[in-house]
């Protein structure tokens, strides 16, 4: 078949290289098929990649807060045991400093102080009555007073801990007689001669050691004196009035 080509000389050659530049590119298309599939994987895998790095670090977060939650609820659990174990240390404390001022070393033994009286009461003084009274007042445990203070210093968070006091009793024993002498100064002496026997006297315990009639006294009042007939004689009244130091625990330093 004949073909007649009737296109001007231009645009022969415009279309002779074109159908060349076609050609080229239809050779190269492997090529960019092959460079658009390294990069589709190359990106596949980059993603791929980071969601499951991602996805590891949230299992790895999760994890570690699982662990930080049963740390915490173990953490919580100790901190209870020890308020509870401190709060009954506390008590057991403060029942300890009552118990120690309730029956403290320094009480005074009534069967030995009065065993001494017969021994210290002067020719011409006779005792017409004994009488032991109590008296027993409350002062805040030196427990209580820390755990107050710790509070009041730590912005008083919580409630208010309670004042535990201990008992202080202190002891009178007041002494009432006679003096029986014939002179009225004798008479008056004879009070003083007991007063100063009561205070020096003293004696070798059964542990060995000094035993003071004073021994936890303060110290001997007298009261005032007054004539009365006894029998037909004069005679004084007196009072002596001994008063007990504080009967408390003693302090450990």
């Amino acid at each position: 078949m004949i073909k007649i080509n009737l296109l001007p000389p231009e645009m022969t050659k415009f279309k002779k290289e074109s159908v060349k530049v076609f050609k080229v590119s239809s050779n190269t298309t492997p090529i960019v098929i092959l460079v658009l599939i390294i990069v589709y994987i190359a990106v596949f895998s980059i993603v791929y990649s980071v969601v499951h790095k991602k996805l590891k670090d949230d299992r790895d977060v999760g994890t570690l807060q699982a662990e930080r939650d049963n740390l915490k609820k173990i953490v919580e659990s100790k901190q209870k045991q020890f308020k509870d174990l401190i709060e009954l240390r506390t008590i057991l404390a403060n029942q300890m400093e009552i118990l120690k001022a309730l029956d403290p070393p320094n009480r005074l033994l009534w069967a030995e102080k009065i065993n001494m009286l017969a021994e210290i009461v002067p020719p011409g003084v006779f005792i017409t009555n004994l009488d032991v009274s109590e008296n027993i007042r409350e002062q805040e445990t030196q427990e209580s007073m820390k755990i107050r203070e710790a509070w009041i210093k730590g912005g008083k968070k919580g409630a208010e801990p309670p004042v535990i006091n201990k008992p202080i009793v202190t002891q009178t024993l007041v002494i009432e007689g006679i003096t029986w002498a014939d002179a009225a100064d004798q008479r008056i002496q004879l009070i003083m001669k007991f007063h100063d026997a009561m205070r020096n006297y003293s004696k070798r315990g059964m542990d060995g050691s000094d035993r003071r009639f004073m021994d936890n006294f303060q110290d001997i009042k007298i009261d005032a004196t007054y004539l009365d007939r006894v029998g037909g004689r004069n005679v004084n009244h007196f009072k002596l009035i001994l008063t007990s130091k504080p009967l408390v625990a003693v302090e450990k330093k």
